[in-house]
């Protein structure tokens, strides 16, 4: 049977049959390694009245003018997201770069999620809840332990921010692989790798290094996303 995909919610989609009727299906029936979206033709077998089996036929081709603007936001509030975060330790206008960073790149993530990666605004979602949860821990450890003079919370201060480093470039490498595998470009596989290393290593030094190489990199490649032209 042959169909379109008319819609898809997490691990569940519905495809419009040719024969009129609608079969849904769990995504583990998608036999592609590109990711599905709205829009594509498929051949399919339907078991219990599911689709089973689906593999790819055609991909629908996007209006460019759409395409166009869509990478382009992309391009300009990530590579401009990326930037203020790596100048938020500027003194005085450092804190409105930060959350200007995390306002732009929100809404990049938000644009490539709508291409069928809702992982990537979750995960970032997740990664500024961690930064900023741990911040106020460790800005609250950080203080007790200066007015106490406990060499626990100082530990506990320092715990908590590997602890935290460590999630975060974990999910930070789930983020810009799924970038890669929708804009194709490879910078973004090493940007990936990067701030996992850098979460790795928060215990010394040199992971806070990697986090900041991480975002020049982000900024570079988001920068060289390579808009679509007509065919």
């Amino acid at each position: 049977m042959k169909g379109q995909i008319l819609n898809i919610e997490e691990n569940k989609g519905i495809i419009l049959g040719e024969d009129g009727n609608r079969y849904e299906f769990d995504i583990n029936e998608w036999k592609e390694k590109i990711t599905p979206i709205k829009g594509m033709k498929v051949d399919f077998e339907i078991e219990d009245n599911k689709a089973k089996n689906i593999y790819l036929l055609e991909t629908p081709k996007p209006d460019l003018i759409t395409a166009l603007n869509m990478e382009s936001n992309i391009k300009t509030f990530g590579g401009f997201g990326a930037i203020c975060l790596l100048l938020s330790w500027i003194p005085y206008i450092g804190l409105a770069l930060y959350i200007l960073g995390l306002i732009f790149l929100t809404i990049a993530f938000k644009k490539l999620a709508e291409k069928g990666k809702k992982e990537i605004l979750k995960n970032w979602l997740i990664t500024i809840l961690i930064s900023i949860g741990g911040g106020i821990i460790i800005a609250l450890l950080a203080y007790s332990a200066l007015a106490n003079s406990s060499d626990i919370l100082v530990f506990l201060v320092y715990l908590t921010f590997v602890i935290a480093a460590i999630i975060e470039g974990i999910l930070y490498k789930k983020i810009f692989l799924d970038v890669y595998e929708i804009t194709k470009e490879p910078l973004f596989k090493t940007t990936a790798n990067t701030f996992f290393w850098g979460g790795i290593l928060s215990f010394i030094l040199i992971g806070g290094i990697l986090f900041f190489i991480g975002w020049i990199i982000a900024a570079i490649a988001f920068f060289s996303i390579k808009t679509q032209k007509g065919e």
